[in-house]
């Protein structure tokens, strides 16, 4: 990976491969029965065809010096992986039939001759164990075992590869730790000692302790042992000193990968021990940013505090979900698994559309950085801080929308008690196809609803909340009631006070409704329990409700109930009316300076609102007032120069004090205190003439244009001259 990014940069790279085959542990370590050849072979061949010259059977250190590296390149990247077996330091694990698990699977894959007996042992509990386990029973070996020192819950192998060993017939033995090998020319057997689990060690793991006196021998032909490997620093670290760890592992900077002798970089197995290949590919990538920074004396750590580490577990709600199963991989038969044929033979479309389908859309990023490779305007900086910015402007479009009504404010509605009680913006995610069913409609247990209750007016037209019609609410109910029809094909009851639906084609919408079968009730909800009274109603919802039409108290049981809640103004709109001097209703709704005239402009100049911050509209109302905010902001921009109302006030500075009293109560922050002067100055572009600041002056230096104390007198006695 790092050759490759590197030649992505423009350089010329040279890999020093010390196998016969490129590919390192992918190609040496892996059985083809789980990665076949040819699909490795072909993403090696790609890399060579950018350019990337790979030099096989050259093993640094033999083949050609580290020393001469550094002298003939600018720059030096150590991949070299953990290809060497950690020892049991037991008896006889010299004998002859004893195997380094990784010394096994190499020989395997290199295509040269293994034999093993009729019963082998493998001793781990790893990912390269289930390997050589199963790789074994394709070399011909009739019995294979595993033996474990802990239980198969403590394990680090993926479930799934212990779950396929099992399968293939190879035999566990747990709590059971090697404590030598039997033999005299050869293996015989295996001396273990049972174990049992104690504290947690410093891995997480419960500890191994020995059970004295509980000795038994395993007979076998072969004992692979697979506890761990470790890179093989011998030819490079004891010559050049290079920092290893107490794990035999090279030291790096965790951020840039860089040794401790500059310009030799290191990553993947040598560095971090035995891990995945998509961590080993990740340290590829990191080694290229800061090799070719050091190779242009650029700085390797600025920034790239974005590179990890990454959090990578993170907890989800799951609550009432229904549990969908992970779609198993489909494998081919037990009875071809003496092959080196590939076991998993992939998703067919329709399992992995199934497979995909059981995503939360939790929305977490997970640092991928797909995202940025596929964005054609390059419009994702990953680099980009926060920062607070002053922009100028000419006009300002307050557009900051509405929250829906908290159901939960009407506990008797059963919202966030009983789990099949859903808002209607849940619903509107239930019946999309990007919703987390894929727009299939179930209840919370996974069955299709065959009953469902579509309550209005949940929070509107309500003296206890908002005394106001929501607007939007009948009309979003009817659609509701149509996608859920068409859904689910169940029977669909609107419970509501009165039936607006205002605009052209929304009474011919209710009355299809009205034909597809649609129960319409007329009266307010009382309450939604799961009471039953009745066999009928056992397992059910009940909605109690007054049907006005009829007069009678009805009792409705429904499978779901939809809460179709009302529109309110934003939590923070108190907030944001103070900081653009604009006024609000009682509701919390932002008011424009006149609801004919006026419509979207407010009563501070150049501040308009559109949308449902200005009280609850549906969208093609929202749409067209937009437009009008924005022509309107377009218009006063446009103007150049303004007109203003003559009726403007002014301060008289022989008279004024300077108490400044009528700084703070002007509301158009229209006047200001100039020290220099000591007295306070009014800005004529921003007063509105409202007089506030007139009547308020103690010292009577603020003044009014029209409304001087000899104007009018004079008007008064104009009046008076007439009578």
């Amino acid at each position: 990976m790092a050759a490759y990014q590197l030649r992505q940069m423009g350089y010329q790279v040279t890999v020093f491969e010390a196998l016969s085959m490129p590919g390192g542990m992918l190609a040496v370590g892996i059985p083809e029965f789980r990665l076949p050849k040819k699909i490795l072979r072909n993403e090696i061949e790609n890399i060579e065809r950018t350019g990337v010259h790979i030099q096989l059977n050259t093993p640094v250190g033999q083949a050609i010096s580290l020393e001469q590296l550094r002298k003939d390149y600018r720059a030096i990247f150590i991949a070299i992986g953990a290809h060497v077996e950690r020892k049991l330091g037991i008896q006889g694990e010299d004998l002859p039939g004893v195997l380094a698990g990784i010394d096994f699977l190499r020989r395997v894959n290199l295509g040269k001759k293994v034999t093993l007996g009729r019963r082998v042992l493998v001793i781990g509990g790893g990912n390269s164990a289930m390997d050589a386990a199963r790789t074994a029973l394709r070399c011909g070996a009739e019995e294979v075992s595993i033996v474990y020192r802990r239980t198969m819950a403590e394990m680090p192998a993926d479930p799934a590869e212990i779950k396929e060993a099992a399968n293939e017939g190879i035999k566990f033995y747990f709590l059971a730790a090697p404590v030598r090998v039997i033999g005299i020319n050869r293996v015989d057997g295996l001396e273990c000692l049972r174990m049992k689990l104690g504290e947690p060690d410093e891995s997480g793991r419960p500890r191994p302790i020995p059970i004295e006196g509980s000795e038994f021998v395993l007979q076998c032909d072969n004992v692979i042992v697979t506890i761990g490997q470790q890179p093989d620093l011998k030819a490079l670290g004891d010559k050049l000193g290079l920092k290893t760890s107490r794990w035999g592992t090279l030291e790096v900077d965790p951020l840039t990968l860089e040794t401790n002798i500059p310009g030799v970089f290191a990553g993947g197995d040598c560095v971090t021990g035995p891990d995945v290949v998509v961590n080993a590919m990740y340290a590829g990538k990191k080694a290229a940013i800061s090799i070719d920074r050091y190779i242009n004396h650029l700085d390797m750590r600025k920034g790239r505090e974005l590179e990890g580490p990454y959090r990578v577990a993170y907890e989800i709600d799951t609550e009432g979900l229904p549990v969908m199963p992970p779609v198993e991989m489909p494998t081919i038969d037990l009875s071809r698994r003496r092959s080196w044929e590939e076991v998993h033979t992939g998703y067919t479309e329709e399992m992995a559309i199934r497979e995909a389908e059981r995503c939360l859309a939790c929305a977490i990023c997970c640092d991928c950085r797909l995202c940025s490779t596929v964005c054609e305007a390059n419009a994702i900086n990953y680099f980009q801080k926060d920062e607070i910015r002053e922009i100028e402007v000419g006009a300002i479009i307050v557009s900051t929308g509405f929250k829906t009504f908290d159901a939960r404010r009407i506990p008797h509605y059963g919202y966030g008690k009983y789990p099949n009680v859903y808002t209607s913006l849940e619903v509107e995610r239930l019946v999309n196809s990007a919703g987390p069913t894929g727009g299939e409609v179930i209840l919370r247990d996974g069955r299709r609803p065959k009953t469902i209750g579509i309550i209005h007016c949940v929070g509107s037209r309500d003296e206890r909340f908002n005394r106001y019609c929501s607007r939007v609410c009948c009309m979003y109910s009817l659609k509701l009631a149509h996608l859920l029809k068409e859904h689910t094909g169940a029977e669909i009851y609107n419970f509501y006070i009165d039936m607006r639906t205002p605009g052209k084609g929304y009474e011919e919408f209710y009355h299809r409704l009205l034909e597809e079968g649609t129960h319409f009730i007329r009266g307010r909800v009382a309450d939604v329990s799961d009471w039953a009274l009745t066999p009928e109603e056992e397992g059910k919802l009940i909605i109690r409700v007054e049907d006005t039409l009829v007069g009678v108290v009805r009792r409705i049981p429904v499978d779901m109930v939809v809460l179709s809640v009302g529109l309110e103004a934003q939590s923070d709109a108190e907030e944001v009316r103070r900081l653009f001097n604009i006024s609000c209703s009682t509701e919390g709704f932002f008011l424009e300076r006149h609801p004919k005239l006026a419509p979207v402009s407010t009563f501070t100049d150049g501040v308009f609102i559109a949308g449902a911050c200005q009280g609850p509209k549906d969208i093609p109302d929202t749409v067209a007032q937009a437009g009008a905010a924005a022509s309107e902001a377009l218009a006063l921009i446009d103007r150049g120069a303004v007109e203003l109302e003559p009726n403007t006030a002014w301060i008289d500075e022989e008279l004024c004090s300077g108490c400044q009293t009528c700084v703070a109560l002007c509301p158009f922050n229209a006047i200001t205190y100039e020290a220099e002067k000591g007295a306070s100055v009014i800005n004529e572009a921003l007063c509105k003439g409202c007089g506030t600041c007139v009547a308020a002056c103690p010292s009577g230096a603020a003044r009014q244009n029209l409304f001087l104390d000899e104007q009018i007198y004079a008007e008064i006695e104009g009046v008076l001259s007439y009578v």
